[in-house]
């Protein structure tokens, strides 16, 4: 290590990806140095009390569901969960669709319970949602382990899946659509519109665009296999374990401090420049969550091929307005009892026809009279969250930022009369909606999510585009995949435009297996059992 470092390892940004491959290199042996642009840490995975005193809400993700099958969680490899304090909460349904004919659908973990809600819909659709989680959780146990690991290469993992039933259905549906794999099983538009949008809210896909379909079962048989959770006191819990792991390992994290450049000497990788002028060296490496968009202005000696293929890759096709509110109680659903207490609860019409044409209008840049709503008070499965007897709502709808009518620039202008407007769609399905029943409320519009992180280009939660075209070892490029950048050694990315994608997954851990094998860590098989 060179004498005048100021760690062994610098990270660039405090999302919980560098977060998740700070606390494995930190638990190596390395001495780790994290610097935040925000005042806070964790990026979208971090909580505050945006709208009251006691009211804890997410900046941005709610539930954890990938997460849950990472080696990181299911063997606490970095003792998040019995050293440094994050707990997680399965809720028995932590998804439903309540439909304005006053019917819903929950989708609970236990298949049974699923297919007993969907008979009184559909006896035949029920049936079949028997033989399609059957393949589901078959293709889920498949791709789970690839999802935590670096990109296998993409050959010889085609050969591989076409060597049985289940990998040839994998390799046919990558190249449908949403839509067209759910046609194919169900037939009551409920059934097919509840798979969806859940499905939807996780890719920021139309259902109908080409190379989604595996999500069609990908989500559901996560759900199953691994189900989805929410951390005891918001992802603030997952934040603050790993922060705490890192500095018990020695490490640092800095906020407050915005990287504008990162430094070379030759092909070296050396540092980083901050806006107010201060270098900090890297004795080993720098790690950066820096989206491909913006590598070519961030990064020293990258080659310019390389930043121009980087600044093309495809963001989402939606964002999202999310509508924090504290409430004077909770929501009480119209759709039925129970439903109150499922944390995450799309609002749709039953017409497929009526939910497909918000998509589509939204993608010309039209704001929907029927919006992409979902709603629910997370509070309810953990009272923490809210004062008692108090609620927290947070209320998300796919969006776009590029407004045809304004552009951009027109979000600061409209953003309350939208949130106006979708909490009066909320009205129409519970029977409390009265003045009075939202004490606050905080807008977060696409520019606003930008604007809290680097990471959500264009408001764009989950990094980039998740096609299957440009996952795997075409995620971010081809020449990028591996986590290092070309022409370039002592420099690694990590992201949610990264493999294995945007959500909460604790993709660094991948990462972190990279900078281990390069870094040639002895202790490392300490920390990750491969």
């Amino acid at each position: 290590m060179k004498t005048n470092a100021d760690a062994d390892i610098v990270v660039i940004g405090s999302g919980h990806n560098g977060l998740v491959a700070a606390g494995y290199l930190a638990a190596a042996g390395k001495r780790v140095l994290v610097l935040e642009h925000n005042d806070y840490i964790g990026g979208g995975v971090s909580t505050a009390e945006l709208t009251e005193p006691g009211f804890l809400s997410e900046r941005c993700s709610m539930v954890h569901v990938l997460i849950q099958a990472n080696p990181l969680i299911t063997n606490d490899e970095l003792g998040l969960l019995s050293r440094y304090g994050l707990e997680y909460i399965h809720p028995e349904a932590s998804y439903a669709a309540a439909f304005e004919d006053g019917s819903h659908l929950p989708i609970f973990r236990d298949r049974a319970a699923t297919m007993a809600q969907i008979a009184e819909i559909s006896p035949r659709d029920a049936e079949a949602y028997d033989r399609f989680m059957d393949l589901a959780v078959q293709i889920v146990d498949m791709v789970a382990p690839s999802f935590f690991v670096p990109p296998a290469n993409a050959g010889e993992q085609l050969a591989m899946l076409a060597t049985t039933p289940t990998g040839k259905e994998m390799i046919r549906a990558s190249g449908m659509s949403v839509h067209s794999v759910l046609a194919e099983w169900f037939t009551d538009e409920r059934v097919h519109i509840a798979l969806s949008r859940m499905i939807s809210e996780i890719n920021l896909a139309h259902p109908g665009d080409l190379n989604t379909g595996l999500y069609a079962y990908a989500g559901p048989g996560f759900n199953e296999r691994f189900g989805m959770a929410y951390p005891r006191g918001g992802g603030e819990a997952f934040t603050q374990a790993c922060a705490r792991c890192i500095e018990d390992h020695g490490g640092e994290i800095r906020t407050s401090v915005s990287v504008e450049k990162v430094l070379t000497e030759g092909t070296r990788v050396v540092g980083v420049r901050t806006s107010d002028g201060q270098e900090i060296r890297a004795g080993d490496a720098v790690l950066g969550a820096i989206h491909p968009h913006r590598l070519g202005d961030m990064v020293e000696g990258i080659d310019p091929a390389i930043a121009r293929t980087a600044a093309k890759t495809r963001l989402s096709t939606y964002s999202a307005l999310v509508v924090h509110a504290s409430l004077d109680e909770p929501l009480d659903f119209k759709a039925g009892p129970g439903l109150e207490r499922v944390p995450w609860i799309t609002l749709t019409p039953s017409s497929l026809e009526a939910v497909y044409r918000s998509y589509d209008e939204l993608r010309r840049g039209q704001l929907p009279s029927n919006p992409l709503l979902e709603a629910g008070c997370p509070s309810i499965a953990d009272p923490s969250r809210a004062p008692e007897g108090r609620a927290l709502l947070h209320m998300l709808s796919l969006t776009t930022r590029n407004l045809a009518d304004g552009g951009p620039s027109r979000w600061e202008s409209i953003k309350n009369s939208v949130a106006d407007s979708y909490l009066d769609r909320l009205g129409t399905y519970i029977t409390n909606y009265r003045p009075g029943l939202v004490r606050a409320r905080e807008i977060a519009t696409p520019l606003d999510i930008e604007a809290r992180s680097a990471s959500f280009v264009n408001g764009d939660y989950i990094g980039l585009a998740m096609h299957w075209d440009q996952m795997g070892t075409n995620r971010p490029t081809p020449e990028l995949s591996g986590y290092t950048v070309p022409g370039l050694s002592g420099f690694y990315l990590t992201g949610p435009f990264m493999h294995p994608g945007g959500g909460v997954l604790g993709g660094g851990r991948a990462t972190a297996m990279v900078m281990f094998d390069d870094l040639e860590l002895d202790s490392a098989g300490e920390v990750i059992a491969r």
